[in-house]
């Protein structure tokens, strides 16, 4: 069988008063589901990571799913001020609009992103109009505490492993220098707790990420569409997530609803970067839109 012809169509729409870019990949059949994807933070725009984002749109179009990529306000070639990812429903919601707009037969959104890209649908996913469902690749939920608690296990595992012992053979560790690096950090943490103690704030002012980590757990709970996560066992970051679920019973609850699915790629490092482990996301992901479209 033929794939259908997907045209790839730049879109340019507005968001507060600022210009939207975004390009739609646009099937000659499109279902009446679509996918928008939400670009990480930082030095992204829609066609990062490493152009993953283009690969996966293409994917998904050639198997009939239109998808719209776009650059929120401050990212790529979208003019405003960058908000950071706690900040876009407005942005998600001009590019669901803009996309309905210019492919009519789609009737539902299902938004994906990958690391903070997912917290902010998760944050934000149960307030945008037409979106019934969310997937999203490994979550930022990064804190102090699981970080901590993840790279103590991550070091701990490396205990077991040959390859480590191997390169303390052949003296490949500079234990010195991770000594002075350890001490550093002890002296930083000690810093900062004094300067709590002595201003009586709160974790957030210090730097921990508890306030959004909170806000997605807020969101998830208020969304009531079926949610697909999708986890690399080579991320640091999905780790991180996954300590948080079992170490917080409120997390644990949400995270293990009948309307929250998972499916692990053990290979897979934080972005999918590798062509095997994209391909298996895109998969995964179009065989997600299959069954929502059978429900």
């Amino acid at each position: 069988m033929n794939e259908p012809v997907s045209a790839e169509i730049p879109i340019v729409f507005q968001c507060n008063g600022e210009a939207l870019v975004g390009i739609i990949h646009r099937p000659a059949i499109p279902a009446d589901i679509g996918v928008v994807t939400i670009i990480a933070g930082g030095p992204q725009y829609r066609a990062g990571v490493g152009r993953g984002m283009v690969s996966a749109a293409r994917e998904l179009s050639s198997a009939g799913v239109p998808v719209l990529r776009f650059d929120h306000r401050g990212l790529g070639d979208s003019s405003g001020d960058f908000l950071g990812f706690e900040h876009i429903a407005d942005d998600i919601q001009a590019a669901v609009d803009a996309f309905r707009e210019a492919v009519p037969e789609v009737s539902k959104v299902v938004l994906w992103g990958g690391c903070d890209a997912a917290s902010a649908a998760m944050i934000h996913g149960w307030r945008i109009e037409d979106a019934v469902s969310l997937v999203l690749g490994n979550p930022w939920v990064t804190t102090t505490f699981t970080q901590s608690a993840v790279m103590r296990k991550h070091y701990l595992s490396r205990l077991k492993e040959w390859s480590f012992w191997r390169k303390v053979l052949r003296f490949e560790y500079n234990f010195t220098a991770y000594a002075v690096e350890g001490w550093q950090k002890v002296a930083d943490k000690f810093v900062r707790l004094i300067r709590v103690s002595d201003r009586s704030v709160s974790d957030e002012t210090i730097g921990d990420t508890g306030n959004y980590v909170n806000k997605m757990l807020s969101g998830l709970r208020q969304f009531d569409g079926p949610v697909l996560f999708l986890m690399s066992g080579q991320s640091l970051l999905s780790r991180e997530f996954d300590e948080l679920v079992n170490s917080d019973v409120q997390w644990h609850q949400v995270y293990h609803r009948s309307t929250c699915s998972r499916i692990d790629f053990p290979d897979a490092d934080q972005t999918f970067s590798d062509s095997k482990s994209r391909q298996a996301a895109n998969r995964a992901i179009v065989d997600w839109l299959v069954k929502l479209r059978g429900n």
